[in-house]
């Protein structure tokens, strides 16, 4: 998309136990806890593969990812029954905290808001255990007036920072294709008979502005 790379995994096996619900359900967590930073989600439709770019057809296992994140750095959990190993809770913790970020500290958080995102994050069947785990969260932020600990702010970027480090990684990006038009075997075919670069040609087919064109090869000191 204009933003990035959308990037899914097709996951095999069945499910049907309710210990094979919640192992799938901590596996989810581990995704949502891993890749927080990109925010992820479980898909609740079926893709159409038509439309990828790129399919690679293999299927998972879930224990081909077992290797996910566990929860980092916690030493307290706001409530007693949750242990650490439980990725479900630690998941909709996280998230409600990146809401209160976005809201402001001092505002309450809807609890719909929470329990919509997680209802459609885990997998059903265990609709009343993932309520009691978002009541338990929202009712502990509730409790604390909205305000999140110490410890949890000093490690966040702020709003600036993030903003900064996705304008980064979209130069970044696009470097890369640049990089990769005019280095590859193809590249004659983006040069002038005068030898220079087309910029316009790499820029239509790249889709990406003359500007941004001309700024990266004036960077590689290609022109």
């Amino acid at each position: 998309s204009n933003k990035g790379y959308d990037l899914a995994w097709h996951i095999n096996g069945y499910f049907g136990t309710k210990k094979g619900i919640e192992y799938l359900n901590d596996i989810i967590g581990r995704v949502l806890i891993t890749f927080k930073e990109y925010s992820p989600k479980r898909l609740i439709w079926k893709p159409d593969l038509k439309t990828a770019d790129h399919y690679y057809p293999k299927i998972y296992k879930l224990k081909q990812l077992q290797n996910l994140k566990s929860i980092p750095g916690r030493k307290k959990t706001p409530s007693r029954a949750d242990s650490f190993a439980d990725h479900t809770f630690w998941a909709i913790k996280l998230y409600t905290e990146d809401r209160i970020r976005d809201f402001g500290e001092g505002n309450i958080v809807a609890y719909e808001l929470i329990e919509d995102w997680a209802i459609n994050q885990f997998i059903n069947k265990e609709q009343s255990t993932i309520r009691a785990k978002c009541r338990s969260i929202w009712n502990w932020y509730n409790n604390k007036n909205w305000e999140l600990p110490k410890n949890e702010r000093k490690f966040e970027m702020t709003r600036t920072e993030r903003a900064k480090a996705n304008a980064q990684k979209i130069k970044e990006k696009a470097k890369r294709k640049i990089i990769n038009t005019t280095s590859g075997l193809m590249a004659k075919e983006y040069k002038k008979a005068n030898g220079k670069w087309n910029i316009s040609k790499i820029a239509n087919e790249l889709k990406m502005s003359r500007n941004t064109v001309t700024k990266h090869l004036k960077e590689m000191g290609l022109i």
